[in-house]
């Protein structure tokens, strides 16, 4: 159950923040070039992390993120991958343990979840496998055990 509300609480995480870093500026999910908020940046755009490390890189465009996101942990392993286009989530979006095991795939298109979602304990077993499909269950839903072990399946509605 943790994983499942550390895996929820990351891919919720990040869209309302008010944030100053090399010299832009992060508002209501879109970064400016000035306080003002007036002009939408497009380029490179990274973060560190106190001690000078990576933090997280991305490319944006009109003010939103595009293309690969890149976050990672303060040792320097990544922590996550995602993936936009226009601004939203669309591809898989990547989260890994701190050691650098992957912890969960999710899938995105268009802004919303479309296609599997799996995530693993930090032994790499599978605890949780789900499907979407424009952003509503569908298909086998599964959980196992740390173990391994089969604990539930629900079926739900193809789309």
């Amino acid at each position: 159950m943790k994983i499942k509300i550390l895996l929820i609480f990351l891919l919720a995480a990040g869209s309302g923040l008010l944030l100053r870093a090399q010299n832009l500026v992060l508002s209501d999910g879109r970064y400016y070039t000035d306080e003002t908020q007036t002009q939408l940046y497009t380029g490179s755009y990274t973060e560190h992390f106190d001690d000078g490390s990576l933090k997280m890189e991305l490319h944006l465009k009109d003010g939103r993120p595009e293309g690969t996101y890149v976050v990672y942990y303060p040792n320097g392993k990544i922590a996550e991958v995602r993936a936009y286009y226009k601004g939203v989530f669309h591809g898989e979006w990547r989260t890994y343990h701190p050691g650098g095991d992957l912890l969960s795939i999710a899938s995105y298109k268009d802004g919303k979840k479309d296609g599997p979602w799996r995530v693993w304990n930090d032994k790499g077993v599978l605890r949780f496998e789900m499907f979407y499909s424009k952003g509503r269950r569908t298909g086998l839903w599964r959980s196992w055990a740390d173990d391994g072990k089969l604990l539930s399946e629900e079926m739900y509605p193809s789309f």
